[in-house]
């Protein structure tokens, strides 16, 4: 199947952007970033939209396991490989090993636990609605329909927030992490099913109508921070993440911006291995997060960086499928 460029080069760059803001740069640069998951899920979207328009769809329990083998499984290896470093080193620096049993636990689960792991969760459950999504997104080609769709998303996202903050204990973690976030971002991946099979004008309505809503939000809400509205994801978030999304998805359709991208070496690369790229920037990040004390964010890219290519490349030469199961013939 011939590869599209405009997905490959923004899985690329949101995948740069989440190892980014890993480094915590200064505060306007994190903020500014922040339409970086938005941008991945809104590509898995687009992603699977192209690949069943490409391809005969398979029986739903069977894409179901390839996802779990793509993402749950790998996720789970590399907890167990960061688990079984760690403990090795603390124990040769006679340290105290920094995780309860419970952060493992939750870590498994792909909740909070050691953090960084609840997107491979969000990408499961996406993997998951993406049939019933796609389904959807036929059903609504009108943009009228298409705008009431997106406001009944978002009017029901405010009310799981609402609910989110009236549970405690368990019943919270498992609905906020579960539901809550997951949801947010399952629109994204709507709206990245329409962007491929839509015009580029359409595309740009959409745009102008997340801008249009970003602006009235942050006006109305007196300037908000937006990573603040993360967790789970607000409409101000949502808004200003898809507006971001779009834009990039409408630059990078232009026949002259697909050609230039067509000629950058490595793009692919990234889009291929950018799950790998997550997993191993999580070392050097993880290290300076638990055993480093004011360190620089500069020191943490330029280290990070660096460091996870390097394994990358290293992991995919010695152990390619360490995170990426081979395909039967």
């Amino acid at each position: 199947m011939k590869r599209d460029i405009r997905i490959d080069a923004l899985r690329a760059l949101a995948i740069l952007l989440i190892m980014f803001a890993h480094t915590r740069p200064p505060q306007w640069l994190y903020e500014l970033r922040d339409f970086d998951v938005i941008l991945m899920t809104f590509i898995l979207g687009a992603s699977y939209c192209l690949s069943r328009e490409r391809k005969k769809a398979k029986p739903y329990l069977l894409y179901l396991k390839e996802r779990f083998m793509r993402l749950i499984v790998p996720a789970w290896t590399f907890l167990s490989l960061f688990f079984l470093l760690l403990f090795i080193f603390v124990i040769t620096t006679k340290q105290t090993f920094p995780f309860s049993f419970k952060s493992v636990l939750t870590s498994y689960s792909l909740t909070w636990g050691i953090g960084y792991i609840w997107i491979i969760r969000v990408f499961f459950i996406i993997a998951i609605l993406s049939p019933l999504l796609y389904w959807l997104a036929k059903k609504a080609a009108h943009p009228l329909k298409k705008l009431g769709i997106i406001g009944i998303c978002l009017l029901l996202q405010a009310g799981l927030d609402t609910l989110t903050t009236k549970l405690t204990g368990i019943s919270h973690t498992l609905f906020e992490q579960y539901i809550a976030i997951s949801f947010g971002y399952a629109l994204a991946a709507l709206i990245g099913i329409w962007a491929v099979r839509q015009r580029k004008k359409e595309n740009l309505i959409l745009f102008s109508f997340f801008l249009a809503l970003f602006f009235i939000l942050a006006i109305y809400q007196n300037l908000p921070s937006i990573e603040g509205n993360k967790y789970p994801p607000t409409a101000y978030f949502i808004s200003y993440g898809l507006a971001g999304s779009l834009l990039l998805f409408w630059l990078t359709s232009n026949r002259t911006v697909e050609h230039f991208l067509q000629k950058i070496p490595g793009i692919y690369w990234l889009s291929q291995h950018s799950l790998e790229l997550y997993y191993w920037h999580l070392f050097p990040i993880m290290y300076f997060n638990l055993f480093v004390d004011h360190d620089p964010w500069f020191l943490r890219f330029f280290v990070a960086f660096p460091v996870a290519f390097v394994l990358t490349l290293l992991q995919n030469r010695y152990i390619p499928h360490l995170f990426q199961l081979q395909k039967k013939k």
